[in-house]
């Protein structure tokens, strides 16, 4: 029988937290009131990796973790416990790594080789490039670098540099038998002459690789000795350029690439889930636990990514079944609506920016964003920074991409008269300026003119290009769009739109969140994966009506506050909130602050954004230690891209930097900074941990499903990963649960609070699950500074006031309720819930009449 699908509580999974250790956590889970464990990717990845999206087997549960004993063993116990389990997938991407035989065997036997089709590479262009050298090739091989080796286990011959192998594809393996075979008179001719036929077909079966891989396996030692002795006589070079792939530079990356990769990282290769089967190889093992009941439900790893998530959802839809939980990794830009997709939902990134956003306030984020402007530190208009950010990633790290769109965008004008004027680099430029101009991650064509939403894109991007570009720039890409509304399968066009829609996605990520978020620092809390630089608040009228027509769909999309990809733990980000309402008082002690420390600043550095930066970290995490900070700190320089950078640091920089931070944080010069920093973090800490309370409230009360990232039931003050993803000490949170009392608000608690709040609401979830399930949502008019909201099916309702403002001021206007139940207090009574000042929260159960 299925589990009801109330709430969600997120587990990392890695090598120092195994199935075994989350096994142990099960029946805590239980008891706080979670519905259903999800688990981070669960199938093998790079050894010692920390999250599980660089995957190289899918078709194995990661033996780090656990294997498949270990994870049916942690299902089982979930099963016991009355919990489901919802798994993490990752079709868009596999890791670039000598332990991923899918890998490993494209570049062994090239595009007609049974690996062939799995990688989204550009076999047309030629070898598979891998920029992974410290310096040229040639120079590589006259410093005896790159060598030549058997790998005897495998039954491959191999390049090796280092750490790094390749494999040698079956013609030259061929040869190099041959070299060993003439020593020994033909004893190893028949073997040569096996290699030597995989070369050659065009036709290769996984059974024929294998019999030819065993063949080199069971050579004895004596032919051993011979093949290592005639892989030290062969030219390296000569066998190099002969490769279905060649080693290069590692700079060369950026437009010598010839697959396509998640996001820039090169050492992940884009997978092509839309061949019927690819899609069969890479969700085998999910399925299976789907289908032996061991799992509920699926999360998608960035379904943008994929050449067309419609088609994607509908067949993981068809082959999950109907009752599967189907959860996507999909960024909505405000106002963007979900496509009709046959799925439970998207992972809430919206959900989490519609939360934050009320705790807010809008004048304050215009004044610290103006400050900054008038400063000269940050530039007027956020449209035109975040095109900058994106112009700045497209023209350095997506060249190959880039120039690929340019290719198809030629031959898109062949034989047409309309686009015959547009040179390449003309269309170049058009393209970069859709790309820079674009809104959303992506649209989903081909045929735009069937989707209204995608063609207002396209038409906004082009607007917007026409509004700011050359002229006859923005003529090409008005062809371009005009080519684009209606596209013929397997043409330019086509291809153009897949591969842009595919590339739109990562030029945002990048030059928003990964770029412009590190420079726009006006209130860094609103800094969020989903989030918006023009538009960071949410006002009450807006809010209601976003849930009212959620609930009205009976939307189940998650609900986080945090997850593994988040800036800033909600602790963090609610310290950081509450300037913006003083935002007049931050000014002016970020300009005391400044002249305090002048004298902790060598030769200026750092720049006002990264000392503002600094001062706003500080007051969300403090206090903090100076090794969380640096590790924080030489992220946010390179992510910024202003100073440094992460393939070319600025050494000198960020020493600066972090020495300032280190002084700040360690110093006694700088004794009387924290002095005032401390009383600073004291004066907004009260109204802090009330808006962090109320924020846990209306994740839990609102429509949708409430998803809890790891540990964050307590107060967490975490920064940007690897800072999110520290151990969580469980023992503590077990002994709060096992000696429960009514919450209170206390400045030198953990956060025991935090976790009653979510242990007490998530008990009502599974209680009241018809209100949560169906129930609708009516806004209530409960004064300035406050939110407030019923929920009801049938005779049961939920009453919910929390305070946006601080502070937290007169109660809140609540009559007529009848008999009620505060759930959070135990408090009863009729009419108007009391409230008291040191807890300004009422989540009230009554009966409807």
């Amino acid at each position: 029988m299925a589990v009801p699908f109330l709430a969600t509580y997120r587990f990392q999974f890695h090598k120092d937290f195994t199935f075994k250790d989350a096994e142990a956590q099960v029946p805590y889970l239980a008891k706080l009131g979670i519905s259903h464990l999800y688990a981070s990717p669960i199938l093998t990845s790079r050894a010692g990796s920390t999250h599980g999206y660089d995957g190289t087997d899918p078709s194995v549960i990661d033996p780090e973790l656990g294997g498949e004993d270990g994870f049916r063993s942690l299902a089982e116990a979930c099963r016991a416990a009355g919990l489901g389990v919802i798994i993490d997938i990752v079709p868009n991407h596999l890791a670039v790594d000598s332990t991923n035989p899918l890998w490993m065997e494209a570049l062994e036997f090239g595009a007609s080789g049974p690996a062939g089709a799995v990688f989204d590479i550009d076999w047309a262009k030629g070898p598979v490039i891998i920029p992974t050298l410290g310096q040229t090739m040639p120079a590589a091989l006259a410093a005896g670098e790159i060598t030549l080796k058997a790998d005897w286990e495998q039954g491959r011959l191999l390049a090796a540099y280092f750490d790094n192998t390749w494999p040698l594809r079956p013609d030259s393996v061929a040869a190099v038998l041959q070299v060993a075979d003439a020593a020994d008179e033909g004893t190893l001719h028949g073997l040569a002459q096996r290699w030597q036929r995989l070369g050659e077909s065009r036709t290769l079966t996984q059974a024929e690789v294998q019999a030819a891989r065993q063949g080199l396996k069971a050579v004895g030692e004596k032919h051993r000795a011979l093949i290592e002795a005639a892989l030290a006589r062969m030219d390296i070079g000569a066998i190099l350029r002969r490769q279905h792939w060649r080693a290069v530079n590692w700079r060369a990356e950026s437009d010598r690439l010839t697959y396509r990769r998640f996001f820039n990282i090169t050492g992940l290769v884009g997978v092509r889930v839309e061949d019927p089967a690819v899609f069969d190889l890479i969700h085998a093992v999910p399925f299976k636990l789907l289908r032996e009941g061991l799992i509920d439900g699926l999360r998608v790893d960035h379904v943008d990514g994929l050449a067309d998530p419609t088609a994607y959802c509908a067949r993981l839809r068809k082959e999950a079944g109907p009752h599967a939980i189907l959860l996507v990794e999909k960024i909505l830009e405000r106002d963007e609506p979900l496509r009709p997709w046959p799925i439970t939902g998207t992972t809430g990134y919206e959900r989490l920016n519609d939360i934050n956003g009320l705790f807010v306030d809008a004048a304050g984020w215009r004044a610290l964003d103006a400050y900054l402007v008038e400063k000269r530190i940050l530039a007027r208009d956020q449209e035109s920074r975040l095109a900058a950010a994106k112009s700045f990633m497209l023209r350095s790290s997506f060249l190959g991409e880039v120039e690929k769109l340019t290719e198809l965008a030629v031959a898109m004008t062949e034989h047409d008269l309309s686009g015959a004027e547009f040179g390449p680099a003309t269309l170049r430029e058009a393209t970069l300026a859709l790309l820079i101009r674009f809104t959303a991650y992506r649209s989903y064509g081909p045929d735009s003119e069937t989707d209204t939403a995608d063609r207002a894109l396209w038409q906004t991007a082009l607007d917007r290009v026409k509004a700011g570009a050359n002229p006859w720039i923005a003529e090409a890409a008005a062809y371009l769009v005009q080519k684009l509304a209606v596209v013929v399968p397997g043409s330019p066009a086509n291809e153009y739109m897949r591969r842009f829609q595919q590339l739109s996605g990562p030029a945002m990520a990048k030059g928003l969140e990964d770029t412009e978020f590190y420079r726009s620092v006006a209130l860094t809390s609103v800094n969020e994966v989903g989030g918006d630089l023009t538009h960071p608040w949410r006002d009450a009228a807006e809010f209601h009506a976003i849930y009212t027509e959620r609930a009205q769909a009976k939307k189940q999309d998650l609900i986080p506050l945090a997850t593994h990809d988040t800036k800033r733990g909600p602790d963090t980000r609610a310290r950081i909130n509450a300037l913006s309402h003083h935002a007049e008082d931050w000014a002016s002690r970020f300009e005391t602050w400044h002249a305090m420390n002048a004298p902790l600043r060598a030769d200026d550095e750092p720049d006002a954004i990264d000392e503002w930066l600094i001062y706003q970290t500080l007051i969300g995490t403090w206090p903090i230690t100076t090794e969380r900070m640096s590790e924080y700190l030489t992220k946010a320089m390179r992510e910024a891209k202003r100073n440094s950078f992460w393939d070319n640091p600025n050494e000198t920089y960020e020493a600066a930097v972090q020495e300032f931070a280190r002084a700040l944080i360690e110093d006694s010069s700088a004794s009387a900074f924290r002095a005032e920093l401390s009383t600073l973090v004291e004066s907004i800490g009260p109204w802090a941990q009330i808006a962090s309370i109320a924020a846990t409230i209306l994740q839990i009360t609102l429509p949708g499903v409430p998803d809890i990232y790891q540990g964050t039931e307590f107060w967490d003050f975490s920064l940007v990963d690897p800072d999110n993803r520290r151990p969580v000490d469980y023992a503590v949170r077990r002994a709060i649960l096992d000696h429960e009392v009514k919450p209170e608000l206390k400045t030198d608690d953990a956060g025991s609070a935090k976790l009653i709040v979510t242990h007490r609401l998530l008990a009502l979830r599974q209680d009241k699950k018809a209100v949560f399930e169906g129930g609708d949502y009516t806004p209530l008019d409960v004064g300035a500074g406050w939110l407030g909201f019923s929920r009801r099916s049938g005779t049961e309702m939920l009453t919910v006031a929390v305070p946006t403002r601080p502070p937290a001021g007169s109660a809140p206007i609540l009559t007529g309720l009848g008999t009620w139940r505060d759930v959070l207090t135990g408090e009863a009574g009729q009419g108007t819930p009391r409230m008291d000042a040191a807890w300004p929260f009422i989540v009230a159960v009554t009966t409807a009449t």
